[in-house]
């Protein structure tokens, strides 16, 4: 591909690109940064598919209940592992269960980082459950903003992955 002087290549605009084989969790990295026109929930629950994971709801609170009864579902305090699902609430909406994000690893310091589809954009993102409220350890993200718009909440919303994380289904 020639490059004509002051032009820069645009690969995010190529959609002669094939999706990447998806096989495990930490495959789904190469993923970030893409649009999505999904929902949300549809776009995770096709990842969840792509590595093997079959989910049988349509929406977070589904996905709560489902994962009750078959009992899957843990507290947020529990140690999530690769494949797991990490539900938030009152993300993008007054919701529970309105955020579910697909966990990729998991740090020595048990900062969990995971998928998520936010604002059309498939983003990573990072939570520690231990350390709620708190954004960065020396000068690493531990806990990313979940929570954006621009509708003003009440004092003392929370915003940060941590604080928002609700439950943790456990997949495999």
């Amino acid at each position: 591909m020639a490059i004509l002087p002051g032009h820069l290549p645009a690969p995010h605009k190529s959609q002669a690109e094939q999706p990447p084989q998806i096989k495990t969790p930490a495959d789904l990295r190469v993923l970030v940064g893409r649009r999505d026109k999904h929902k949300p929930f549809a776009a995770l629950f096709g990842w969840a598919s792509s590595v093997g994971i079959t989910v049988d709801a349509s929406d977070g609170r589904a996905l709560v209940a489902w994962a009750r009864d078959k009992s899957l579902l843990a507290p947020s305090s529990d140690r999530a592992l690769p494949g797991d699902l990490l539900v938030f609430d009152h993300v993008s909406s007054d919701e529970l269960a309105d955020l579910v994000g697909i966990v990729i690893a998991r740090d020595n310091r048990n900062v969990i980082e995971f998928l998520y589809l936010g604002g059309g954009v498939i983003r990573r993102g990072f939570c520690d459950a231990t350390h709620p409220s708190v954004r960065r350890d020396h000068g690493i993200v531990v806990n990313t903003y979940l929570r954006t718009g621009d509708r003003y909440p009440p004092k003392g919303t929370h915003y940060l992955a941590g604080e928002l994380l609700s439950h943790i289904v456990r997949l495999r």
